[in-house]
């Protein structure tokens, strides 16, 4: 495949990506991993085995705005070899990057001149390109900007580039991109964290360029910001405030205490206070989420009989003070624990998504744990309900000191927590304790497994075979006595082609018979006396008329 087709092919398949692309764009761009390029490559210079990786290296480091030293010109000049065309294009351009490293010419003009002659064709075709390209470089690249940002987006999301060449052209089309002559695309993400407060108020923004450089002054506005939860709008048409010199990061005052808690998505547009010719200005999106601090109120504790018969006691706590008193349960009783869930900016009661009522054996550290299902409501009051009789087996019967926790989370809370309601509550059982037999068979050894094939079974005497065989054979005995009693008539046997290919066949078709016995199965065998049946026929036909055209001249 020549040069020129396999550039039409390239053309070809990238028309077809165009169209066959999504019409939906990701505008949302991610920085350009620059630390991971620069980490990469500084560790392939440290240690490489050929010119080409040597060459990507030094390349790479120095568009990352690192000058290597020119130290490197003495291992060029070592990995170089000067019979191949590609190794002597590798030492040339890491030349290049080094400030000072001058390679000899002589070394490598006999090759490069074999190399043009070998491949004029092709090396016309990168000539003559290069002067096209250099008389079209006044005017503005024509690429439609929805494309543009698919390439930045892909090349963004790239978090790992297996190869240093790989590094090297994409950190080539970092720069590119970067290029404030050429269509720069913009990228805007959230360098604050994404809980939004009363402590953290702001959410801030950086807008950068895929280098990580300022692209100037914006005016960048949070067109709206919706609740993701049912679609609220609770910002709208609110401008950012500038926070660096630079303009690389701006400022939204997000918190107010009408906003309620939930996740939030902010939709950005930019507009350039300078001339240039920047791309995805528009819908960005932001996604932040409202948290608060809640309290529990009205958490009391209550102990009741099973049957109602005893009047039931209630205990009130305040949080986070643990309870004082020494409860006692038995077996006849059962503990319920109620409380809500106050938010203590909007003063509301609240539903979260994780809350639990936890007992530990202060003696074996074996923990039980419940969950506070809320009612439904206004005040959304939480309820847990432990029948000793019931749940016993929860706790395999055993009696003792249990240490009660409530535990609360949820991920629009500032700080998830836990609260010690007792630190010694003492449950009887009806029945003496069961053992945790599955916990301990968890470290327990297991009993071997032991795999015993199926015993061979007894065969029958060596007679039983023998006898068997020799019934096989019998039809064969009985053909040979036969024609020695008779006797052979050999006289008649025609000579010539026919009969020789007919007792070949013949013989043919017997030796796949014992194929067919020994090694083959029967879709083989009739496949195999399919092709000798043909010769067989044929010749056996002929022989036949041989021997009629014999007795017909003798009558």
């Amino acid at each position: 495949m020549t040069s020129r087709s396999l550039m039409i092919i390239t053309f070809v398949l990238l028309s077809i990506y165009s169209w066959c692309a999504t019409s939906v764009v990701a505008t949302n761009l991610y920085p350009a991993n620059l630390d991971g390029l620069k980490n990469q490559f500084q560790t392939a210079m440290k240690s490489f085995s050929d010119v080409a990786s040597l060459h990507y290296s030094l390349a790479g480091i120095k568009e990352l705005g690192v000058q290597p030293p020119d130290t490197f010109c003495n291992d060029i000049k070592k990995l170089v070899d000067k019979s191949n065309i590609e190794s002597i294009y590798h030492a040339t351009e890491a030349a290049k990057v080094l400030t000072n490293c001058k390679l000899s010419v002589d070394d490598y003009r006999s090759k490069i001149t074999s190399t043009i002659q070998s491949y004029k064709s092709t090396t016309t075709l990168v000539f003559n390109a290069f002067y096209e390209v250099a008389e079209k470089a006044g005017a503005s690249i024509k690429i439609d900007p929805k494309q543009l940002i698919k390439f930045a987006n892909y090349f963004s999301t790239k978090r790992h580039v297996a190869t240093l060449r790989s590094a090297y052209y994409l950190t080539k089309a970092f720069k590119h991109l970067s290029d404030n002559k050429n269509s720069m695309p913009i990228v805007v993400s959230r360098v604050s964290s994404s809980e939004v407060n009363q402590q953290n108020p702001s959410v801030l923004v950086s807008v950068t360029n895929l280098f990580g450089q300022p692209v100037g002054e914006m005016t960048v506005t949070a067109d709206s910001a919706k609740r993701n939860e049912d679609g609220v709008v609770v910002i709208s048409k609110q401008k950012l405030t500038p926070k660096a010199s630079d303009f690389t990061v701006y400022e939204l005052s997000f918190y107010d205490k009408k906003i309620p808690r939930g996740f939030y998505t902010i939709h950005l547009t930019l507009t350039p206070r300078t001339d240039g010719k920047f791309i995805g200005l528009t819908d960005h999106t932001i996604d932040v989420k409202v948290t608060s601090e809640v309290t529990l109120e009205n958490v009391e504790l209550n102990i009741a009989d099973r049957d109602n018969a005893a009047q039931v006691k209630t205990y009130k706590l305040t949080y986070p003070n643990p309870l004082s008193n020494n409860l006692e349960i038995d077996y006849h009783q059962k503990l319920i624990v109620k409380f809500q869930i106050k938010d203590k900016q909007t003063d509301e009661f609240i539903r979260v998504q994780q809350t639990f009522l936890r007992f530990t054996n202060k003696q074996s550290n074996k923990e039980v744990i419940y969950l506070a299902e809320a009612t439904n409501g206004v005040n959304s009051q939480y309820k847990v309900e432990v029948d000793l009789t019931i749940n016993a087996n929860d706790f395999h019967h055993q009696s003792g000191a249990y240490e009660l926790v409530l535990i609360v989370g949820d991920a629009l809370l500032q700080k998830s927590f836990s609260w010690k309601l007792n630190d010694n509550i003492q449950l009887s059982f009806h029945e003496d304790s069961v053992p945790d037999t599955d916990h301990l068979s968890l470290y327990s050894a297991k009993r071997e497994i032991i795999h015993q094939f199926r015993e061979e079974e007894k065969r029958p005497p060596t007679i039983v075979s023998l006898v068997f065989s020799g019934l096989t054979l019998l039809p064969l005995l009985i053909l040979l006595i036969s024609w020695l009693k008779l006797g052979f008539n050999l006289s008649g046997l025609p000579l010539g082609l026919s009969p020789l290919g007919f007792h070949i066949s013949h013989g043919a078709a017997f030796a796949l018979m014992y194929f067919y016995w020994k090694y083959l199965d029967m879709f083989q065998t009739m496949r195999y006396l399919a092709l000798v049946s043909i010769p067989l026929f044929l010749f056996g036909h002929r022989v036949l008329a041989i021997l009629a055209a014999r007795r017909e001249k003798k009558a």
